[in-house]
């Protein structure tokens, strides 16, 4: 056992006692009171795992890191043997690990693979009160599981904020734990720095204000690694003037650079991290928080109708989770760059994920599971019936699934990648047209921070090597292309910020290295193209929803699947193309603005997704019923050519109808 002694060591004969009874316990304790690192391993000592493994979900990569190292640490032991982790791309585990901490798409994948979880004696699910989707999904179908046919799964639900009655009756009415936790006050100052100064000079200021406040060490809350690099640079001669180390904190940072922002260090320290640290990770020595207030918050962006993180003003409950941070050891004080005045507009706590995101990726889930009636299913938070209406539609249109809601053979392999389905199935068609790198170069673009800034640009003309698409999409990537090659910074449609730009293809390379694993054995025969095309057929695979035909030659407006009228940007690349992909889409206007866009070619639409049908009308301009043979792609007309009139009831009837609104036009009713 561990000799320093934590507020949740006094609960947890309680929490076994439970766990004994029920298989099932719903814990709160505060931030700090140890709950992550003391839970599993007296799981572990009281003999529950078996032949098999205690889960330990976290929501973030570097807190799951972190975690398993502070409990191997606290063990005695060697990360990777008895204690050790698995989050996206990495892995430190082996065949004598028994408590293994993972993040929530490592655990669907499990549940994916293992439907009976025969592998894991309990999952233990921590930091629930964020409330993500993932978690919400995880612990619904563990419960299903546990419910139906593993009665001897344990599972214990973890929060620092959450009211624990909905979870303990989720649960069956399994018992609720509570811990008091260890918390010395904390007081809270406002300052309000001019909107004009940059993140991270305010950030730099509140540091400056806070250093004569408190003796120890100083935690800033920043929304993500970008604005982190440019904090540290301003704090540049802050630190050399009163010997500050400065220590970044967040996800995409080694081992040994986590470790030196989260131990106790000679001089005083400075730790500049993102949402990670409000309750993931205990940093040591922390008296003084300075919040800004933001962070990058997941959200459904529908401009490009994908999740995405987008920068949003933290919660209530955020804040004050942030604050706690300073009084873990003693009293702390907590600056936050923001006006008192405002604080209470800001919401209360975030809204659950279910209520917000795009569900499509966790409807694929549940129906590669087997689940077929999902409005049966047994959620912690039943979302919200339009949004599972969308899901479905959308996986359909994607090709994940066939007439009856049945998962096809895609839509078995996009389940399996940890993307969302559009970009999922984005990759399996760079794939199979043998094109994995420019492909994943888009899906980046679509998942990451524009790289480009707002400097002078001029309208291209992206061709591939036939001469066959214009694309704003093509043009990114080819910037992009000649910075990794040659360090341009200067494109045709802006200006490249390198951080972003290598964040980018950092993104792209971890995507092809995942597709290679997954997908290698996919349904389907490679048929390889040229590069351009190749990312233009995936573009059309992931969104068939955004097909958008040009109302006439040269106009800057289409009609877009839907219905919906748009217009393209002026600074589109797209001039002359008949059909082209709405990628980003400005819905605020009554004509929605198309900003980026590329062309597709008539005979790319697949076949089998065409509708064709004659129609019969009266035509005003001819003055005669006609009938006209027309091809669809959903509800957008690609083409139409004359075709026989049917027998003489139907043009009777059409005729007649066409009379009857004629008299209602010269003689409308007298109401």
């Amino acid at each position: 056992m561990p000799e320093t002694r934590l507020p949740i060591d006094d609960c947890l004969p309680q929490v076994l006692s439970a766990l004994r009874e029920n298989n099932c316990v719903a814990l709160r304790a505060p931030t700090g009171a140890g709950k992550t690192t003391r839970v599993p391993p007296a799981m572990l000592d009281a003999g529950w795992a078996g032949g098999g493994q205690i889960v330990v979900l976290q929501p973030r990569r570097l807190a799951a890191r972190a975690c398993a190292r502070r409990i191997a640490n606290e063990r005695g032991g060697r990360l990777g043997d008895e204690v050790g982790y698995q989050v996206r791309f990495e892995r430190c585990r082996s065949p004598q690990t028994k408590i293994v901490v993972v993040t929530e798409g490592i655990l669907l994948r499990m549940l994916a693979r293992d439907p009976f979880l025969e592998s894991v004696a309990a999952i233990v699910f921590d930091e629930f009160h964020e409330r993500s989707l993932q978690s919400d999904l995880a612990l619904a179908m563990a419960r299903r599981v546990q419910q139906s046919v593993r009665t001897d799964l344990r599972l214990v639900v973890m929060s620092a904020t959450l009211d624990p009655t909905p979870i303990a009756s989720f649960l069956g009415g399994c018992p609720v734990v509570e811990s008091r936790g260890r918390t010395f006050p904390v007081d809270v100052q406002y300052l309000e720095i001019g909107a004009n100064r940059s993140l991270a000079e305010r950030a730099t200021e509140g540091v400056a204000w806070i250093l004569d406040r408190t003796e120890g060490d100083i935690l800033v809350f920043l929304p993500g690694a970008r604005e982190i690099r440019q904090a540290a640079a301003a704090l540049r001669s802050l630190a050399a003037a009163h010997d500050l180390h400065v220590a970044p904190l967040y996800g995409d940072l080694s081992p040994e650079q986590q470790d030196a922002a989260l131990a106790r260090g000679r001089r005083r320290k400075v730790v500049l991290a993102t949402n990670v640290a409000e309750t993931s990770l205990t940093i040591e020595g922390v008296t003084g928080v300075v919040d800004t207030g933001v962070a990058r918050i997941l959200s459904f962006d529908p401009h490009v109708g994908i999740d995405r993180l987008a920068l949003q003003p933290v919660s209530q409950a955020s804040a004050d989770q942030r604050a706690g941070r300073a009084g873990r050891t003693q009293p702390g004080v907590c600056l936050r760059l923001w006006p008192e005045r405002t604080h209470r507009q800001r919401v209360e706590f975030n809204q659950a994920e279910i209520e917000r995101l795009d569900l499509s990726g966790s409807v694929l889930q549940l129906r590669a599971w087997g689940e077929s009636n999902l409005r049966a299913f047994p959620w912690f938070q039943a979302p919200p019936e339009v949004s599972l209406e969308h899901a479905d539609t959308l996986l359909q249109r994607l090709g994940a699934l066939d007439d009856e809601y049945r998962v096809t053979e895609v839509g078995g392999a996009m389940s399996q990648l940890p993307a969302s389905p559009r970009l999922a199935r984005m990759l399996l068609e760079g794939h199979r047209l043998g094109r994995p790198e420019p492909v994943a170069l888009a899906v980046s673009l679509l998942l990451e921070r524009s790289p480009f800034g707002r400097g002078e640009q001029r309208i291209t003309r992206h061709r591939s090597a036939s001469g066959v698409v214009e694309s704003d999409i093509l043009d990114r990537i080819a910037a992009l292309e000649a910075f990794e090659s040659q360090g341009d910074v200067v494109s045709s449609v802006g200006s490249l910020h390198r951080g972003a730009a290598k964040q980018l293809l950092r993104v792209r390379d971890q995507l092809v290295r995942m597709v290679a694993d997954f997908a290698a054995d996919g349904p389907w025969e490679a048929t390889p193209v040229d590069g351009d095309e190749a990312v233009l057929r995936a573009l059309l695979a992931g969104f068939p929803d955004r097909l958008v035909r040009r109302s006439k030659p040269g106009s800057r407006f289409g009609r877009m699947v839907g219905g919906r009228g748009v217009r393209l940007s002026d600074q589109s690349a797209v001039r002359e193309a008949n059909l082209y992909l709405a990628v980003d889409v400005d819905a605020g206007e009554a004509e929605a603005m198309v900003r980026q866009a590329s062309a597709i070619e008539r005979e790319w639409l697949a076949e089998e997704q065409l509708t064709r049908r004659v129609e019969v009308e009266f035509d005003n301009v001819e003055q005669k019923v006609v009938a006209r043979r027309r091809t669809y792609w959903a509800d957008v007309l690609l083409d139409e050519t004359p075709a026989a009139l049917p027998d003489e009831e139907q043009v009777a009837a059409i005729l007649v109808q066409q009379a009857s609104q004629c008299l209602d036009d010269v003689f409308p009713d007298d109401d």
